[in-house]
């Protein structure tokens, strides 16, 4: 059969490409191990250049899959199936970026690609451990492949292809058999999800995966060192890539905790998500890791740890994917990828097998070897303290993952174990004990020497910020309004401690980089880190445990059935329904519902709030705020998914996302009618939820008041509406005449669902007209949060990366020298 409009020959190409990235890879990966197996023969260079040659043909095909891709997405070619699923005709330029790596095949090419990029720099500058570390690499680059290709094995199918047709796909739905279904049926794509419109997801994946594909390198160079029967000299550019890896993952992190402060609704930017979890955890592994591998290079002492902890940061980035990309964590997850069922599932545990048993085996063989110093460690050495600290990284990642974990123990164990109801207080309890531990230690040992340290020493370099931390601490603990009480005493003491902790360790790493290293900022890259660490903490336990509710709902209007992006029930005390063009008060602000815009073609609603500060207020503060929302259709009709908007400060940002919205374009027509009674000062009338009470009628015209406006005769009428639960309000519609036709002026009580008019006048009496309708009142119901010192930790953020950074540049200039 012939199908009309499809662009076969892009998608044969990409795919020839894959499969030719796929055979360099493996080509790339015996080369270099026939390299490492003849080492220092005349064989070596032969084989050093077909690897070369082999990776750098792997390198040229990941980019052209690449580009093949983005040109499928960016011309809208919906008979391939990434296409279709993942983009739209409609979505912004900005995103086609975004619906790339929203897939799994995207994210796998991502990830694909910055292996390649950072291979190229090892060939460049690995020199004799070229064909070891070259050889690690390439095999993981044989399985990032082997998920792209998308063929069958018998019956078992390798990978899930990107350039799969929709018809191919899906043989047997009746609507690919039409000949021009391209034309009748996929006219569009589904498009991409609206959590990742945003533009920290078209920067924060690229960045994270930069992290994963960078922690491969130190493993690399572990198993090479292992394999070398060398354990010195691989150290070196070990300790480089290590803290690349930690910077740059560290900063993917953190951008991902920026797209949830400003995509999700949970209120925050970490919520102890799997997703969050499992990307962390390697993170903490690399970080212990770093710090043993300094110890080993300055003491001999912590091999075997370093052994254990950076092999394990990779390692957990595979099980971290496995975790969120096989479907194993069901619906605990609000931001996980897709899975892909059993296809991804045994393809991913044959990865980590695999490199699992990589890692056991270059140690095992080489396990009598390690060079151990028996004598222990004094209390009053540096090493002994940075050791303890890499230790509670390796305890509290263990922490984190089993507990993320659960769900796949249940699968396969056919249990049913659950960490309750508040996950973040369950993380929380725990991780806020480890935060006090490190930020001491991150205080204080970076004044202890390697190997011995005097007492006297010691102190008169810790005295002076020791007490200005004890002076500040007592200050902010008592005038800092710390009055965090939802988990007791115990929680909010925990909370003081923390945050006296995270004090010591930023005055106590700022006087060091001044009085120590006399403010040597080239020799303070671990200062600084240690310094954006603190302010992190610090910014965290001030922006959460300070956080404050602005929408506390005194309206009497309870809107019921709201949910969060979890799906979580939302308390209706806690969201603030404003009627349109009503201000409203809500804390310290006078809040109205100013408009929102038309329906837009990505079907996304934007809301223009106003905050005013109330006239007693004695900072005047006038903005806007414009969340956003995206129409979703759902079983019930079109459900809504909000996009928070923030008005951001240097000291705090106020922070709002619609939590319901009455969409005017979906009501039903309006079908009820006034109900018309002849009225007269001080009558009262009565309607389903109150009653009217005429309280005057003022009659008017030009003859006997100048001060009328340009008609002939007026009939002005000032009504009180008394609702059943007693409140009040004013209305006062009108009635004119003017070259003897009339016009009227209708009022409208919003909350009541009441429309008022004058149909006609009597004399001193009027014909009141009252109809009751559902499709008066045009409301949208929010939620808004004041997140005092945010700014702390993004500052924070940036400046451990920073500091993590200025020590890969020390190492490397080492490194060269």
């Amino acid at each position: 059969m012939q199908y009309e409009g499809e662009h076969l020959f892009i998608g044969q190409l990409g795919h020839f490409f894959v499969l030719l990235s796929f055979v360099a890879s493996i080509l790339a990966t015996y080369a270099y191990f026939k390299a490492a197996q003849t080492e220092l023969s005349p064989e070596t260079a032969g084989w050093l250049k077909m690897g070369r040659l082999a990776f750098g043909i792997q390198v040229f095909t990941i980019i052209a899959v690449f580009v093949v891709l983005y040109l499928i997405i960016y011309n809208h070619y919906f008979e391939y199936k990434y296409a279709y699923q993942h983009s739209k005709r409609s979505l912004d330029m900005q995103y086609l970026l975004s619906c790339f790596w929203e897939g799994q095949e995207g994210s796998f090419m991502l990830w694909t690609f910055w292996q390649s990029v950072l291979g190229l720099v090892v060939i460049r500058t690995a020199k004799q451990w070229e064909s070891r570390v070259m050889t690690v690499v390439s095999l993981s680059q044989i399985f990032l492949t082997s998920f792209l290709i998308g063929i069958y094995f018998f019956d078992i199918r390798i990978g899930t292809g990107p350039f799969v047709l929709m018809r191919n796909e899906f043989p047997d739905a009746p609507v690919l058999q039409d000949p021009n279904y391209l034309f009748k049926y996929l006219t569009d794509g589904k498009g991409l999800n609206i959590l990742l419109q945003n533009y920290w997801m078209v920067i924060h994946p690229p960045v994270l995966f930069l992290g994963f594909a960078s922690s491969l390198i130190p493993f690399a160079y572990i198993v090479a060192g292992l394999w070398k029967r060398d354990h010195q000299s691989w150290t070196k550019p070990a300790l480089s890539w290590s803290l690349f890896n930690g910077g740059i993952l560290g900063l993917g992190i953190m951008m991902g905790a920026a797209w949830a402060y400003e995509s999700l609704t949970f209120g925050g930017y970490w919520a102890w998500d799997p997703v969050e979890n499992a990307s962390l955890v390697p993170w903490m592994l690399m970080v212990a890791g770093i710090h043993t591998l300094l110890i080993y290079r300055s003491t001999g002492h912590s091999l075997k740890a370093t052994y254990l902890f950076i092999p394990s940061g990779y390692l957990f980035v595979l099980y971290s994917t496995f975790l969120t990309r096989t479907g194993v964590l069901g619906d605990t997850s609000v931001h996980s990828f897709t899975g892909e069922g059993s296809t991804l599932y045994w393809h991913l545990i044959l990865m980590m097998l695999s490199f699992l048993a990589v890692a056991v085996v270059a140690y095992w063989r080489e396990r009598k070897n390690i060079p151990v110093i028996r004598k222990e460690e004094s209390m009053n050495s540096r090493e002994f303290w940075m050791f303890v600290g890499s230790l509670l990284f390796f305890v509290s990642a263990a922490y984190i993952i089993i507990l993320t974990s659960l769900p796949f123990f249940n699968k396969i164990l056919g249990t049913q174990w659950a960490i309750g109801q508040d996950v973040e207080y369950v993380y929380n309890r725990v991780m806020i004990l480890v935060i006090i531990v490190i930020s001491i230690l991150t205080a204080i040992t970076q004044y202890f020497k390697y190997k011995d340290t005097t007492r006297k020493y010691l102190w008169s370099n810790l005295l002076i910020p020791t007490v200005i931390t004890l002076i500040l601490s007592a200050l902010v603990s008592f005038l800092g309004g710390f009055n965090y009480d939802k988990y007791g005493a115990g929680f909010l003491a925990a909370i003081h401690l923390a945050m006296w902790a995270g004090i010591y360790a930023l005055i106590a790493n700022g006087t060091y980089i001044f009085k120590v290293l006399k403010g040597n900022l080239k020799m303070a890259g671990a200062s600084i880190t240690h310094l954006g660490f603190a302010l992190m903490v610090i910014g965290i336990l001030i922006s959460s445990s300070k956080k404050e509710l602005i929408s506390i709902n005194n309206t009497g209007i309870a809107i019921s059935g709201l949910t969060d992006v979890k799906g979580k029930a939302e308390n209706p005390a806690e969201n603030v329904t404003l009627i349109h063009g009503v201000p409203t008060p809500m804390g310290k602000y006078v809040v109205t519902y100013e408009g929102d815009s038309a329906v837009t073609k990505n079907d996304r609603v934007y809301f223009k709030i106003n905050f005013k500060t109330g006239d007693t207020t004695a900072k005047k503060e006038d903005f806007n705020i414009y969340p956003n929302a995206f129409l979703v259709k759902g079983d019930e009709g079109m459900n809504l998914s909000s996009n928070p908007g923030a008005r951001h400060y240097l000291t705090r940002d106020v922070f709002v996302y619609i939590t319901s919205w009455l969409n005017p374009n979906a009501q039903a027509a309006d079908t009820s009618a006034f109900r018309n009674t002849w009225v007269k000062k001080g009558d009262t009338v009565f309607y389903s939820k109150g009653y009217v009470l005429v309280d005057n009628v003022i009659t008017a015209n030009k003859n006997d008041n100048k001060d009328l406006p340009v008609v002939d005769s007026a009939w002005l009428s000032e009504l009180k509406v008394i609702s059943q639960d007693g409140r009040r309000y004013d209305a006062t519609p009108a009635y004119f005449v003017k070259d003897r036709q009339p016009s009227v002026k209708v009022d409208t009580v919003y909350t009541q669902n009441l429309v008022l008019n004058i149909n006609a006048v009597r004399g001193e009496e009027i014909e009141l007209g009252i109809r009751e309708s559902n499709a008066v009142m045009r409301y949208i119901t929010l939620k808004a949060y004041g997140f005092p010192y945010i700014n702390v930790l993004w500052a924070g953020t940036i400046i451990m990366v920073i500091g993590f950074f200025l020590s890969m540049y020390r190492r490397l200039k080492e490194k060269r020298g």
